[in-house]
């Protein structure tokens, strides 16, 4: 290996660890959910989050905070209680569904056309992951 290939080497490992040292809660959301999507182990929407959480195949709930409708925070709220599933709370619909992949991405790898998202539920997660370890730290700190 050439001087330069270890130079870039050195370097993106550099990277990854200043990323995970680095990283808050919504950044550990974010990578989550993106992991999930990759391993088909996301679901959006309150039909398919409801049917995964009543499976018992959810690992853990996201619900926005600005949902429009009361009866469905309540629903996903009750379901979450009764099966035991972890449910952390999100500010914003719009960031979910962007978090969640509904939305398009442009050439800049800005997200546009961005559907917003009340509910997303992740049923399979790597759990070695640092991301999943900082998500469920936090939602281990909620509970206290």
């Amino acid at each position: 290996m050439s001087e330069l290939e270890e130079q870039q080497v050195n370097q993106v490992a550099e990277d990854e660890e200043s990323e995970e040292e680095e990283m808050d809660i919504y950044e550990a959301i974010k990578q989550v959910l993106k992991k999930a999507i990759h391993a088909d182990g996301l679901s959006r929407g309150l039909n398919e989050a409801a049917r995964s959480i009543d499976k018992s195949e959810a690992r853990v709930c996201f619900l926005a905070d600005n949902c429009d409708q009361k009866d469905y925070k309540n629903l996903i709220k009750a379901l979450c209680t009764e099966k035991s599933v972890p449910l952390v709370q999100v500010a914003d619909r719009k960031a979910l569904g962007e978090w969640a992949g509904l939305c398009k991405i442009d050439v800049n790898g800005q997200a546009r056309r961005v559907i917003k998202c009340s509910c997303a539920v992740v049923t399979q997660v790597d759990e070695d992951s640092n991301a999943f370890k900082i998500l469920t730290n936090y939602i281990n700190s909620q509970k206290k």
